[in-house]
């Protein structure tokens, strides 16, 4: 969680602005058009700009313990960083701007996601005080300009620099070779596989082989925020409940009478108090809300209906059909084949192997390609480059690493390191 900033830097909590906080004329007409946030982002990844150059706009000196990594899209710049105070470590995400307004100019204050910011780095530093995110708290303002001023040949200086920092990940393919950079992911992608195989092993005692995939199957359909809120909808209207009532029904009506099932119980479980029915109401784009992956899920549950999903799926498992395991997943215009390998790697296939196909489960799942390449490894996947052959595997070896290590400081002390 962030922390508050110091009793330092009482003008960024709400207080009247210190003298040092004050708008004041800057002369950046001679290089500030040509300074981007692409080159922002150039000083930042690499920390090429002297460590006197980070303080707040209030005069507290700050420390980069580690810089965040870059993960690209929607959301902050950097995640996970940790930022050296005087009198504490601030751990959150970093937002980078040309100007300190720009944040209010792109909509940021207003978005909840931009809430665990613990620093705003920009150059110039155009507005009153601290950064006030969506959800009030306000956030130290880090501005170069002040310690750069007329200092634009430096500036461009730092930028030619060699990175004086980089994660040790980025020469293990160099230090480690390709083969075993990838098996140390295959080792980790197998733990997650394991671990997740021994969850499923929990839900089959009291629910059964086909609610615990049910249920795993809304959880691997969902988006962002929505997994709780969707498999709450499967524990709403159970399998149990639902089957019987499709199988009476032609295979054309099955699907279309499953969805108004689904959509019923998904205005249900929405209108429960909680965060998690908020959270499914805020997916980014029409496809990615709950009721557009309601009808994948629909399709599905009309597919499964006469022998039930686990039943169903087992012989694709049994006798190691991976591409018939994800066409049987696919449904057109609803769940494509990166969705489907979700599906498969998450659910299908841990359920098996917690009910008795632990080897077929195993090697079905290190056949499965690449998905699709996860925003939040990023980093990994450039810090290997082309080097290593990834697939599902080694995305969740990658995803361990995430977890266990990039996001907890951990950073030089990971099998890639």
């Amino acid at each position: 969680m962030t922390k508050t900033a110091t009793p330092a830097e009482a003008g960024e909590n709400g207080a009247a602005p210190a003298a040092t906080d004050r708008l004041r004329p800057f002369p950046l007409s001679h290089f500030a058009p040509r300074l981007t946030e692409a080159d922002l982002v150039h000083l930042w990844e690499g920390q090429r700009f002297p460590k006197e150059a980070l303080r707040t706009v209030t005069g507290v000196p700050l420390r980069a313990v580690y810089r965040g990594r870059r993960t690209g899209g929607p959301g902050p710049d950097y995640r996970d960083a940790i930022i050296s105070a005087p009198e504490e470590l601030l751990h959150g995400d970093i937002e980078l701007h040309v100007r300190s307004s720009d944040f209010r100019r792109h909509g940021h204050h207003l978005d909840a996601g931009y809430d665990g910011l613990a620093l705003h780095v920009v150059f110039q530093h155009d507005e009153h005080g601290a950064t006030q995110l969506a959800c009030g708290r306000r956030v130290p303002v880090v501005a170069l300009a002040d310690w750069a001023e007329g200092r634009a040949r430096e500036i461009r200086a730092w930028l030619e620099q060699p990175e004086r920092w980089r994660e040790p990940c980025r020469s293990a393919v160099t230090r480690l070779g390709a083969d075993a950079s990838g098996a140390a992911l295959d080792r980790l992608g197998d733990m997650r596989f394991r671990a997740r195989a021994a969850a499923y092993a929990g839900r089959l005692r009291p629910a059964g082989p086909d609610q615990a995939l049910w249920e795993g199957l809304f959880e691997a359909l969902a988006y962002g925020g929505q997994r709780e809120v969707l498999r709450g909808v499967a524990v709403r209207l159970p399998w149990g409940e639902l089957a019987p009532r499709l199988r009476g029904l032609s295979a054309s009506r099955r699907g279309p009478a499953a969805e108004d099932l689904l959509r019923e119980a998904l205005e249900i479980e929405c209108a429960q108090p909680g965060p998690a029915a908020f959270k499914s109401r805020r997916a980014e784009r029409p496809a990615n809300r709950p009721e557009a992956r309601l009808r994948g899920a629909a399709v599905l549950a009309g597919r499964f209906a006469a022998e039930g999903p686990f039943t169903h799926l087992r012989r694709f498992v049994a006798e190691g059909d991976v591409r018939g395991l994800l066409e049987a997943l696919t449904v057109p215009g609803a769940v494509g084949r990166g969705r489907a390998i979700e599906i498969a790697a998450n659910a299908v296939l841990p359920c098996a192997a917690a009910a008795g196909l632990e080897m077929e489960a195993e090697a079905a799942y290190r056949q499965m390609p690449l998905p699709a390449r996860y925003g939040s490894v990023r980093h990994l996947h450039s810090a290997l480059a082309d080097a290593v052959r990834i697939d599902t595997r080694r995305q969740q070896g990658m995803l361990y690493l995430l977890r266990e290590y990039c996001t907890q400081g951990g950073c030089g002390r990971c099998v890639l390191s």
